[in-house]
């Protein structure tokens, strides 16, 4: 019979030092906070499990519900991401003009649209010549980001002259998004059509 030699004070040691080491012999106590996101976290998965098993049903739709969310937080993400890279290539491209543009100046560069068979384009920087004419005159408090339509609507002008103003944006929406052909005399007669007299009503 052979009688095995007890192990040595190191050995010993290292079995010991093993055992304790284990997370259950660990004196340091962990922090609140995360003790508390810990239990929190074991009692949602608790809960998830209990929810799977004893209904089955509610358990998919929420599932479905989650990932409808997150697939609305990804999207929303990916927007102000693309947004604000936009906006920095904006940011980053060409200083545009800080050189007043008035009537005049719309009109020259309306004529030169025109020349250069832009029709449409012609149209629009003439309304705004037009627009901002109006504005001179006090019969209109011009926006850039008015549409002509509005500024139909808001000029105070004299019965005659609303109704020509009128006439004028039909013409232009009917010819920049309707689809009727204007050539270079039709420009020139409806820019004709924007020239003064315009008669403000008393304020």
């Amino acid at each position: 019979m052979t009688v095995q030699a007890p192990p040595d004070a190191a050995s010993f040691r290292a079995v010991l030092d093993s055992v304790f080491a284990a997370p259950a012999y660990r004196w340091a106590e962990e922090p609140a906070p995360y003790r508390v996101l810990r239990r929190l976290w074991q009692q949602l998965g608790e809960w998830l499990e209990g929810l799977r098993i004893g209904n089955p049903l509610v358990f998919r739709i929420l599932i479905g519900v989650l990932l409808v969310v997150s697939m609305l937080v990804l999207l929303h993400a990916v927007w102000v991401v693309l947004t604000t890279v936009r906006g920095s290539v904006a940011t980053a491209g060409p200083v545009p003009s800080r050189e007043p543009r008035d009537a005049t100046v719309y009109r020259r560069m309306a004529d030169q649209a025109a020349a250069e068979g832009r029709i449409v384009e012609a149209l629009q920087l003439a309304f705004r010549a037009l627009a901002l004419t109006l504005e001179g005159q006090g019969a209109l408090r011009y926006h850039p980001s008015m549409t002509p339509a509005e500024c139909a609507r808001q000029a105070r002008l004299t019965r005659p002259d609303g109704e020509r103003l009128g006439t004028l944006v039909r013409s232009l929406y009917a010819h920049a998004f309707g689809g009727v052909p204007c050539d270079a005399d039709g420009y020139r007669r409806w820019r004709d059509a924007t020239d003064p007299p315009w008669h403000a009503t008393a304020r």
